[in-house]
């Protein structure tokens, strides 16, 4: 596994440990949480499989989540804008 996988392994678990700890949003929230949740936990458990991340859907929704949480949940939003970081310099 290159550098660049295993950091965003690790980012996206960090993302998925606080996603879980998330407990205080409104109904549009929860419904990002939980779409949020479902894309990360899917890509955990590719296991380093990039091949097939163009056409995931976890780049616009953690871009969703971003605005969505920017004001409410600051940490959240730092651990999202790492794993989009991280996605579009791996080109995706």
């Amino acid at each position: 596994m290159d550098d660049q996988n295993r950091q965003l392994r690790e980012q996206l678990q960090r993302l998925d440990t606080d996603l879980k700890r998330t407990k205080t949003v409104d109904e549009a929230g929860r419904t990002i949480l939980h779409k949020l949740q479902k894309d990360v936990q899917d890509l955990l458990a590719r296991s380093g499989e990039t091949s097939s991340l163009q056409e995931h859907p976890i780049a616009a929704r953690l871009r969703l989540g971003i605005q969505h949480f920017e004001m409410t949940h600051p940490t959240l939003v730092a651990l999202m804008e790492q794993v989009v970081n991280t996605l579009s310099a791996m080109g995706i």
